[in-house]
């Protein structure tokens, strides 16, 4: 998908250019506003690297935190980025083991999710994102023209008709848990050759990504909770910009620094006991197995309170996390594919319509002044709502 702005347009800067552009800092470390920065010896991103252009774009929804928003963002930002891109096939791939993302695209927040099956070479599996890992796990051919990758979709609008008709989802599923230690356990098999079962099984859903693509102009929006081993350490593999969302908390803080060295290997503390856990860490695991890693795109700063302007508290944070943002893009400008000061978008706090629109099915934009029914209550969505649509807008902009 081509960009928008030459201004927001991908940086493929390496690490060597970004450090001449500033004063030479020690070869180990930087510090910014108290910020302590720390990169692997080798290179966190391959100097050498370079981004090309694909035929679809992808976007992980990421924070390993809950109740950051990631599913109101998911949801708003894959109805709306239909409404807006007639022409091209939105899926969204629901990587979390409450399915919340496909219940609120289904309108099902009161009834259990009844996807369906899906019969290949003989075996029948469930049409969700379970039945899709079982099925490669089982060594399923999952190549375009030996099996309809669209099987594992479902239509959208065919459940809710507030969503738009180029809405596909491979539904979330309440076993994925239980299954991602079966994932894992396969991804620690010895290595035969050039057969890496860990490679293998961490590239599962950028395999379909990838084969899906194929067949026509897609764009993937993946949400992912990320609150168990296989798929917070596993599918964050492709060279695909990541979303993360944030809350105005000193946990969010924290769940960022952990993204930082997990998936990269920059330590933001001075005493990171990780450290004496190097070799088990996704970011050596990825490097060793050449495995490509997610470009940063942006950090929302969600649930913001306003008044006359911003709420002190959330400043605050906000503040923080710029700052140390800033600090690792001045070392490792290549791991974002966003102008620095376009990282850090705000997202105002959507109060009883983000509850009305996730409960309902109907997005953000759909929604009208007036009372909703939630349960048994009447629920009132305020005049304000102009400035929530505006918000999701602002977001679709930038990616």
């Amino acid at each position: 998908m081509d960009r928008k702005g030459s201004s927001r347009k991908r940086k493929a800067t390496s690490t060597s250019a970004a450090a001449s552009r500033q004063p030479q800092p020690d070869p180990a470390t930087a510090s910014t506003s108290g910020v302590s920065l720390s990169v692997p010896s080798s290179s966190v991103v391959n100097p050498q690297v370079r981004i090309t252009t694909m035929p679809f774009a992808s976007y992980v929804v990421w924070n390993n935190k809950g109740g950051t928003g990631k599913t109101t963002l998911t949801f708003q930002l894959a109805a709306e980025y239909a409404k807006r891109h007639h022409g091209k096939t939105i899926v969204v791939i629901d990587m979390c083991p409450q399915a919340n993302v496909s219940s609120a695209l289904l309108a099902k927040s009161n009834s259990p999710l009844n996807p369906g099956p899906v019969d290949l070479e003989g075996k029948r599996y469930v049409k969700t994102v379970c039945g899709y890992l079982l099925a490669k796990l089982e060594r399923v051919s999952t190549e375009p023209g030996k099996t309809k990758l669209m099987n594992f979709l479902l239509k959208v609008n065919s459940t809710n008709k507030n969503i738009p008709t180029n809405v596909f989802l491979m539904c979330g599923d309440l076993y994925l848990e239980e299954l991602s230690r079966r994932l894992e356990q396969e991804r620690q098999l010895m290595a035969i050759g050039d057969n890496s079962p860990w490679k293998r099984v961490t590239l599962f859903i950028k395999d379909y990504v990838e084969r899906l693509s194929q067949k026509g102009d897609f764009v993937f929006h993946r949400y992912k909770s990320f609150l168990f081993h296989l798929h917070r350490n596993g599918h964050k593999c492709c060279r695909r910009p990541n979303s993360t969302v944030h809350t105005a908390d000193d946990f969010s803080l924290s769940a960022i620094k952990a993204m930082l060295y997990l998936v990269y290997g920059i330590q933001t503390d001075e005493n990171d006991h990780r450290r004496s856990l190097v070799e088990h860490q996704f970011y050596q695991l990825a490097e060793a197995h050449q495995v490509n890693r997610p470009q940063l795109h942006l950090f929302v700063n969600n649930r913001v309170t306003y008044h006359t302007e911003t709420a002190a508290a959330f400043v605050g944070i906000a503040d923080e996390v710029k700052q140390l943002l800033n600090t690792v893009y001045e070392k490792e400008s290549g791991i974002f594919s966003q102008e620095q000061d376009h990282l850090c978008p705000d997202l105002h706090d959507f109060h009883s319509a983000g509850v009305i629109s996730l409960h309902t099915g109907i997005p953000i934009s759909k929604l009208k002044q007036g009372k909703y029914r939630v349960f048994d209550k009447e629920v009132q969505v305020q005049k304000n709502i102009n400035i929530y649509k505006a918000d999701i807008g602002k977001i679709i902009e930038m990616l």
